[in-house]
């Protein structure tokens, strides 16, 4: 398991950066429904992406577990991060308009209980917006990781 409280340093720079970042939270922001106004990014990280989620009458709260994290994150998003796991975030349920989840359950063995509290705080026709698999990620010409590599990966045959 990674160590992020000890990676919370260099974790953008080694994934990224600004462009993947900047890719991400497009992303996301073409996907989030027309007048999203309570977004909740669960594992937020250093808040990179979290900070690009931040709109005129949108409310964005980071969520993640490690502190290390936390730190840069809270500069970028001050006031809008709490440490929480993902499966129990401190929220009410039925209480936001959107869950983002980026670069997450691919890490998990078992991923139901993260996306079952997603459900819990999200109100009626809320929307869950979740990346999977990251490593096809490199297969997809227009994805958020071929944007910022030079040239999109083969699949092997």
């Amino acid at each position: 398991m990674i160590d992020y409280d000890g990676e919370a340093r260099d974790y953008d720079a080694s994934r990224g950066g600004e462009p993947r970042a900047r890719a991400a939270a497009e992303a996301l922001e073409r996907l989030l429904p027309r007048g999203c106004r309570t977004v909740v990014d669960v594992a937020c990280g250093t808040g990179i992406v979290t900070r690009r989620l931040l709109r005129p009458g949108r409310t964005v709260l980071g969520v993640d577990r490690s502190p290390g994290m936390l730190a840069p994150a809270a500069e970028r998003v001050p006031g809008g991060v709490v440490r929480g796991d993902a499966t129990q975030l401190p929220l009410a349920s039925g209480s936001v308009d959107a869950v983002v989840i980026v670069w997450l359950l691919h890490l998990l063995p078992d991923p139901v209980p993260v996306l079952a509290e997603a459900s819990r705080v999200l109100r009626p026709g809320g929307t869950l917006i979740t990346t999977v698999d990251k490593d096809d990620a490199y297969f997809v010409p227009d994805s958020d990781i071929a944007r910022v590599t030079t040239e999109p990966r083969r699949r092997p045959r």
